[in-house]
């Protein structure tokens, strides 16, 4: 069933997130390899908050994150600066290749585009804007509004309510396994993007379409 609105998550999915690892690696004693360890971190404190009942905005749960990564690695970094310096790259993201001309052939077809982030409203229209996206979407959605994170049930249903839109008439697109597995417990319809070094929780709910590249999923809508 073709879906009325299309839901997409922002950071590795539709931007490039290579483009950060030089400069956080400028705090991190130049080792880029910890960017990675860096944002599975962060990830997985933003999951720490939603068990416990907190909500602190994303950004500090990155600098948080950043700190304790450092301190793993006996390099000194204090708060400010791991703030400062994630504030200064995460809004400079350019968006990969296949993004924009995709975008464009899926708001032409006519279909209802959505940005749905757990970055906060303010970091999220800068990356949008950065990236040149900004006018392909019709809703720009935080989850700062449900003071909860991707992938709670509740982000999901609020964001198709805020669309207009029933869950099985929407699709969750994502490159993370566990926004697309929470997307498609709540009824959404879900695709998986492969990028670079990214693959589905085994362990998940199975997405509806695995696309090697943002571009296949004109295929995937006109099928």
């Amino acid at each position: 069933m073709m879906p009325k609105v299309i839901f997409f998550d922002i950071n590795e999915t539709l931007l490039d997130m290579q483009a950060i690892k030089k400069g956080l690696a400028s705090v991190l004693n130049g080792d880029d390899t910890l960017v990675d360890l860096w944002f599975a971190n962060l990830l997985h404190h933003s999951l720490v908050d939603v068990t416990s009942g907190q909500f602190h905005d994303f950004i500090d749960i990155g600098a948080a994150a950043l700190t304790m990564v450092a301190h793993s690695k006996k390099i000194a970094l204090d708060d400010a600066t791991a703030k400062h310096t994630i504030k200064q790259y995460i809004t400079q993201l350019p968006p990969h290749d296949d993004v924009i001309p995709t975008l464009k052939a899926l708001q032409d077809a006519g279909l209802t585009l959505v940005a749905l982030s757990n970055s906060s409203k303010t970091g999220l229209d800068a990356q949008l804007e950065y990236a040149n996206i900004r006018p392909y979407f019709s809703h720009v959605l935080s989850v700062e509004n449900v003071r909860t994170y991707k992938p709670h049930a509740a982000v999901y249903h609020w964001a198709c309510q805020q669309a207009n839109v029933k869950n099985e008439d929407a699709m969750m697109v994502a490159a993370h396994g566990w926004d697309v597995s929470g997307a498609k417990a709540t009824g959404m319809q879900t695709t998986f993007v492969e990028r670079s070094g990214k693959m589905m929780y085994p362990l998940g709910l199975a997405p509806d379409h695995s696309i090697g590249s943002l571009s296949e999923l004109i295929d995937v809508i006109n099928a």
